[in-house]
């Protein structure tokens, strides 16, 4: 065995890719978001984060067992329908008179996204990725901060506009009776 460790490296930040291109670019074991044409790595995720991941994820998952409408999933590219960029949040769900839109990867807009912040995507997730997923017709728009512990969610109003909401306890609009608590 080798004392010594192979420095790997992303490929593709930087590059100006074409929807096309980037279904076909080698897998080079890293993530990207696909904005503008340009590839931005999504670098792996800090404890804090993915545990808040997993906490989103299985509270959804449970209330799903009870409520099943619909899918979902983490870290699935989204292929929105303005052929634009190529966007993979952390968790997306989409309602079952919907599920048309899951083709491998997902191809239209899901009804719910959550992403958790990092300070490497935060502006990512609360500017552009936001503006996209607010024109393109997300209703729900879940954030989620690990550094500051608290949580919101983003109502999309008219594809023009967000309605935050940012309290102690979260409610779903389009989730019958799903809340999400204040998060530790």
């Amino acid at each position: 065995m080798s004392d010594t460790l192979t420095k790997v490296t992303p490929k593709y930040v930087g590059w100006k890719v074409t929807r096309e291109e980037y279904l076909s670019l080698p897998d080079d074991g890293f993530t990207y978001d696909m904005i503008e044409g340009v590839l931005h790595l999504s670098p792996s995720a800090y404890f804090d984060h993915g545990n808040l991941q997993t906490y989103f994820a299985t509270e959804l998952s449970i209330y799903l067992r009870t409520h099943p409408l619909g899918r979902l999933t983490t870290e699935t590219d989204i292929f929105l329908p303005d052929d634009g960029d190529v966007l993979r949040p952390d968790l997306s769900f989409i309602l079952n008179e919907n599920l048309s839109i899951i083709k491998g990867h997902i191809h239209g807009v899901p009804d719910l996204i959550c992403e958790v912040l990092s300070e490497s995507t935060k502006s990512r997730d609360l500017g552009v990725k936001a503006d996209r997923y607010l024109r393109c017709g997300v209703r729900e728009y879940w954030i989620l901060d690990p550094k500051e512990k608290t949580s919101q969610v983003w109502y999309n109003v008219n594809s023009k506009s967000w309605q935050k909401q940012k309290h102690e306890k979260l409610v779903s609009k389009i989730l019958p009776d799903f809340v999400l608590e204040k998060i530790v």
